[in-house]
C-alpha cells in the first residue's frame, strides 16, 4: 500500500527567474526562502514518487489539440523547453526521472474512476516545474516525477468540482501503489495574475493588441510560430515587464495585475481544508477576480482533493506586481506539528 509523505503548493511566476531583480530585495528574499523551505520539506519526506499537478504553458499542448487532463508516461522528461532556456536564464537542460509503471497505474486508476485522461510521452517543462525546482533546490535526484497536466488556458476548462474529484482519484491511485511506495504531491501555479497570454475573455477575439494577436497564433499553432518569430518569448518578457510598470493587462487598459484580497480569501479556505468552497468556485468568478492566469488554482483545488481537505500551513503570501503574480507557498506538513499559519508579508508589501 502506498503512503503519502508530503504535499506542497507554490506559485511558478517566470519573473522569479527571468527578471527577479525587478522585485524589491525584501520580496525576493522572502519568496526565495519560502521556496527553499518547501524544497527542504520534500527532501525530509524522502518520497519515491512525486505526483505533480501542473499546467502547460504551450510547451507541449496547443489550442489545436488541448487535453483537459493529461498524464505523461516516459522514462524521463526534460526542462526547460528550448524556447524557455534564455528567458528563464537556465543555461542547461535537466532530465527528470519518470516512472512509466507508476504513470500507467495512475492512468488506469483514473480511467477506472471515470476520468478520460490523455496519455503523452516525454514532455518538456517550462516555468511550471523549472521555476519552483530551481529555487527549491531539492536533493531528490533519483525521485521520479509524474506530471499531471490540467488545461487552464484554453476554455472550456474543467469545473472546479471536477478538479477536486481528480485530486481525490489521484490520492486513491497513490494509496493503491505497492510496497509502501512513498508519494509526495505538489501543485504549482497562481494565484491571481493576468499573464501576457491571449485570453478571449480578457483581450477580445480577435485581439486588438498586435502582440496578443501573435500570441493567439502561437497558442493555436505551436512551435512553427517560433520559427517565424524566434524572439517571441523574449518579447513576451518585455511585454510582461511593461505590463508590471503600468499595472495593466492588456497594455493600455486599466486592469490591475494582482488581486491580493481574493488571493488571501482563497488561501484562507485552502489552508482550512474547505473542499466544499473550493469545489464551488466557478470559471466566471476566477476569471473576473483572479484573471485568466488565476485558473491555475485548478491545480491547487486538485491538490486539496488529493489531501482529503486536510488543513495546511501558509508559509508565505507575497503579492509581487513586478512578477504580475500573487505568490503563495503552502505546506501540508505531514508528520509534523503545525503551529498555525504564518505570513511573512501580511499582504502589505
Amino acid at each position: 500500500m502506498g503512503k503519502i509523505v508530503a504535499a506542497v503548493g507554490l506559485s511558478h511566476a517566470p519573473g522569479a527567474l527571468a527578471f527577479p531583480e525587478t522585485a524589491t530585495p525584501e520580496a525576493r528574499e522572502r519568496t526565495e526562502k519560502a521556496t527553499r523551505d518547501l524544497g527542504i520539506s520534500l527532501e525530509e519526506a524522502k518520497p519515491d514518487i512525486i505526483f505533480a499537478f501542473l499546467d502547460d504553458h504551450f510547451e507541449n499542448f496547443y489550442r489545436n489539440l488541448m487535453p483537459t487532463i493529461a498524464v505523461s508516461v516516459a522514462e524521463s522528461h526534460v526542462g526547460p523547453a528550448d524556447q524557455w532556456m534564455e528567458t528563464l536564464r537556465i543555461p542547461k537542460k535537466t532530465h527528470f526521472p519518470g516512472n512509466p509503471k507508476v504513470a500507467e497505474h495512475l492512468i488506469h486508476s483514473l480511467v477506472e474512476d471515470g476520468f478520460d485522461v490523455a496519455r503523452t510521452g516525454t514532455v518538456e517543462y517550462g516555468n511550471n516545474l523549472m521555476m519552483p525546482w530551481v529555487l527549491m533546490r531539492p536533493e531528490l535526484e533519483n525521485v521520479a516525477i509524474i506530471p499531471i497536466f490540467l488545461n487552464v488556458f484554453t476554455p472550456p476548462l474543467m469545473k472546479y468540482s471536477r478538479a477536486y474529484a481528480l485530486g481525490e482519484a489521484c490520492r486513491k491511485a497513490a494509496l493503491a501503489l505497492p510496497d509502501e511506495t512513498c508519494v509526495a504531491f505538489m501543485c504549482t501555479g497562481g494565484l491571481s495574475h493576468w499573464p501576457p497570454y491571449w485570453s478571449p475573455t480578457q483581450a477580445g477575439d480577435p485581439p486588438a493588441d498586435p502582440f496578443l494577436a501573435l500570441m493567439k497564433k502561437f497558442q493555436t499553432e505551436g512551435k512553427p510560430v517560433l520559427k517565424e518569430h524566434p524572439d517571441l518569448l523574449a518579447r513576451l518578457d518585455d511585454y510582461e515587464i511593461e505590463m508590471a510598470k503600468n499595472n495593466e493587462y492588456p497594455l493600455n487598459s486599466k486592469h490591475p495585475l494582482v488581486n491580493w484580497e481574493w488571493d488571501r480569501g482563497f488561501l484562507d479556505k485552502f489552508c482550512a481544508g474547505d473542499g466544499k468552497w473550493l469545489s464551488a468556485l466557478t470559471y466566471e468568478e476566477v476569471e473576473e477576480e483572479a484573471g485568466h492566469g488565476g485558473h491555475e488554482v485548478l491545480n491547487w483545488v486538485a491538490l486539496s482533493g488529493a489531501m482529503n481537505s486536510s488543513k495546511a500551513k501558509m508559509v508565505l503570501y507575497e503579492p509581487v506586481v513586478e512578477w504580475i503574480c500573487g505568490m503563495a507557498y503552502v505546506d501540508f506538513e505531514i508528520g509534523k506539528e503545525t503551529n498555525g499559519a504564518t505570513n511573512g508579508s501580511n499582504g502589505t508589501h
